[in-house]
């Protein structure tokens, strides 16, 4: 019997992979560009700790880390909220900023690839079994 977690991990190590092999012409890991992607397409210039933390479902201590790597390498800056003084926002910088199409446009093309086989209805539910794993589906009340 092939076992659904098991299959679930070999498919989320194998884009991983490619994410990482992708970030690494820029010095990045694959969850670094995400942020950086997250970051750049958030709605807002500014982001916050707690942002990246409920986007990617991190824990703080993790986030620390990614932000202290990326804030070292230039791409992007911490500073004081102008509205709330106890807050620390964050922002790309301009190399930041300048990299974020490139990553836009992986993200997109890997995404591409990885629908190209799959019906709408296939997708759909897909991701309804995604969401329920992650407590956000239809089941938990959410939608």
């Amino acid at each position: 019997m092939e076992l659904i977690g098991r299959l679930l991990k070999m498919a989320t190590n194998s884009l991983n992979q490619e994410f990482n092999r992708f970030a690494q012409q820029y010095d990045l890991t694959g969850t670094q560009m995400s942020v950086i992607d997250f970051m750049a397409n958030c709605g807002s210039q500014e982001c916050n700790q707690q942002m990246i933390e409920q986007e990617f479902n991190i824990k703080r201590s993790t986030t620390t880390v990614i932000i202290q790597r990326l804030v070292k390498k230039g791409l992007i800056e911490q500073r004081q909220s102008a509205t709330d003084r106890r807050q620390k926002v964050i922002t790309l910088t301009a190399r930041g900023r300048e990299l974020a199409p490139k990553v836009r446009e992986y993200i997109l093309g890997s995404e591409e690839q990885l629908i190209a086989n799959f019906t709408a209805e296939d997708l759909h539910q897909f991701k309804e079994i995604l969401k329920f794993m992650i407590g956000e589906g239809e089941e938990n009340g959410s939608k």
